[in-house]
C-alpha cells in the first residue's frame, strides 16, 4: 500500500477512536458539550510546521478530509481544533493545556511523536479527555498508566523491531554471523526502534554495529 494509503487509515482509526472514547470527558462537561446546537469539537496536535512538517501535513489534511465526509452525512457537526506542535514536546504541552481547557474539545487527535505524548498525558488524563496517536510507537506508552484515555492505531516498537529484522534474515540476505549496521538519527522514534531492531538482530546471531547521528549532519 502506498504511503498515503497508511496515513489515510491511521488518520480515520484515530478519529473513530476519539469519537467512541469521548466518554471518558466527565459527564457533566460532556453532555453540556453534546447539547450544543453548534456541534462539538475535536482537537488534533500534529507537527504542521518545523522539520516534520510534512507529516504533520498529511495527518491534518486526513483528518480534515473525514470530518468533512462526518459533516456531510450527519447532523451532529464536528469540529477541528488545530494545534501545532512542531514535533516539540514543550509546544505539545502548552497547547494541550488550551485544549484541556476548551469545554467544547470531546477528545484530542495526537500528538504525532512518542515524547509528545509522554509530556501531554497527565494533562489530558486530569482533564478526562482521550487522546490517539496515529505515530507514537514507544512501547512504554501503553504499559497501563494511561489506560482509558490513550490510544494508538499504529504497531508498537516492540512490533516493528522484530518485524524489520525478520525482514532482513527473509528479504536481504542477513544470517547468523553477518555483520549489520543500525543507524539512528538520534530522534525518540528512530532510537527506540533502532534499539529493538539491533535487539532483535543479535538474538538471531548478527553482529550488530550500533551507530548514532544526528539529523542535522550532512557530511557521512
Amino acid at each position: 500500500m502506498r504511503r498515503g494509503g497508511w496515513v489515510a487509515i491511521a488518520a480515520f482509526a484515530a478519529v473513530l477512536a476519539i469519537v467512541s472514547a469521548a466518554a471518558a470527558r466527565p459527564s457533566a462537561q460532556a453532555a453540556a458539550t453534546a447539547s450544543c446546537t453548534n456541534g462539538v469539537s475535536i482537537g488534533m496536535q500534529a507537527p504542521i510546521t518545523g522539520p516534520a512538517g510534512s507529516i504533520g501535513a498529511d495527518q491534518l489534511h486526513w483528518a480534515e478530509f473525514f470530518f468533512t465526509q462526518w459533516n456531510n452525512q450527519h447532523k451532529l457537526k464536528i469540529h477541528l481544533v488545530q494545534e501545532d506542535t512542531q514535533l516539540d514536546p514543550s509546544k505539545a504541552s502548552t497547547t494541550a493545556q488550551a485544549l484541556a481547557s476548551n469545554a467544547s474539545v470531546m477528545g484530542v487527535i495526537g500528538p504525532a511523536g512518542s515524547d509528545e505524548v509522554q509530556a501531554v498525558a497527565p494533562i489530558f488524563k486530569k482533564a478526562g479527555l482521550a487522546f490517539a496517536s496515529g505515530s507514537a510507537t514507544r512501547v512504554s506508552l501503553t504499559s497501563g498508566a494511561w489506560k482509558g484515555y490513550f490510544f494508538r492505531d499504529v504497531p508498537n516498537d516492540g512490533v516493528q523491531g522484530p518485524t524489520d529484522a525478520d525482514y532482513m534474515m527473509s528479504h536481504l540476505g542477513v544470517t547468523s554471523g553477518s555483520k549489520v549496521m543500525v543507524v539512528d538519527d538520534q530522534e525518540s522514534y528512530s532510537t527506540g526502534l533502532a534499539d529493538i531492531v539491533g535487539q532483535s538482530l543479535a538474538g538471531k546471531g548478527v553482529k550488530v554495529d550500533r551507530e548514532s547521528i544526528s539529523q542535522k549532519d550532512t557530511d557521512f
